[in-house]
């Protein structure tokens, strides 16, 4: 059984420090027992060489966990990690996935997953299941992933994920190949541009608007941008209501276009 130490550190936002095993540790504890043959009915197996098993005879893999399907309407634990509850605990249930490279602390890389879970009512801050990965050469691991508690808000990389109205938040950008907007509200949509009703600002007062504040009505500013940023759906509604609108002034000017033609060529006459 593997022990661990901590390397002295000063971790930065989404790091924390890093854990070694020790290459020899100062006690081996060795579990050895063949439970079929003492107990013929025991549904448990741990062999001195090959695979082990719990809840299975026949294990797969170097430990294989098994067990009924229960009650599908719950959960179907197989493994549980706890911590010792500390009031003011940050403790993190963790599994580790190493390079089992132990020749050297720096040489180490691995990837965890673990979960916070316990106490925390001192600091105060959300409980959260994350996925981090440590590289060689380095003391601190790199958080990736995680979901917090506080209304189970996600995120990839280190950004602040504490804002109200929002479940993703992304480091750095998105790369898709397609992405879908829903709308929730049919106001969001202008369809009602074309109906007799809507009033359309004349092209007079939209000449003096631009003039006086350098933006189409509607459309947010670049401050109001930079600080706020683009609601993709109310932002393509706003578009699309000011190209239904272009559309309509581009008809209406046809029209008195064709208007002064009739009459210049009645002129001509």
């Amino acid at each position: 059984m593997l022990k661990h130490q901590h390397l002295k550190s000063t971790p930065s936002k989404g790091k924390s420090p890093a854990i070694f095993p020790t290459r020899r540790p100062a006690t081996k504890n060795v579990v050895y027992q063949y439970i079929d043959t003492t107990f013929p009915n025991s549904e448990n197996q741990f062999p001195l060489n090959g695979n082990a098993g719990i809840g299975t005879k026949a294990p797969q893999a170097p430990l294989e966990i098994m067990k009924g399907a229960g009650n599908v309407s719950k959960k179907n634990i197989l493994l549980q990690l706890s911590n010792i509850w500390a009031e003011g605990g940050q403790n993190e249930p963790t599994v580790m996935f190493s390079n089992g490279d132990n020749s050297d602390p720096k040489n180490t890389s691995y990837w965890t997953v673990g979960a916070r879970v316990s106490g925390d009512n001192v600091q105060k801050t959300p409980q959260s299941f994350k996925v981090c990965f440590k590289a060689p050469g380095t003391d601190t691991d790199q958080e990736y992933f995680s979901i917090n508690s506080y209304q189970g808000k996600v995120k990839i990389g280190n950004v602040n994920e504490l804002v109200d109205g929002y479940k993703l938040f992304v480091e750095e950008g998105i790369l898709s190949e397609k992405v879908k907007v829903a709308v929730k509200n049919s106001e969001d949509w202008y369809d009602n541009v074309f109906t007799p009703s809507y009033k359309r600002m004349s092209l007079n007062d939209l000449d003096s608007f631009i003039k006086q504040y350098k933006h189409l009505p509607d459309v947010p500013t670049t401050e109001t941008v930079m600080k706020d940023g683009i609601d993709l759906g109310k932002m393509n509604g706003i578009l699309l209501k000011k190209i239904e609108e272009l559309t309509l002034d581009v008809i209406d000017l046809k029209k008195a276009l064709d208007e002064t033609r009739a009459e210049l060529k009645a002129l001509k006459k």
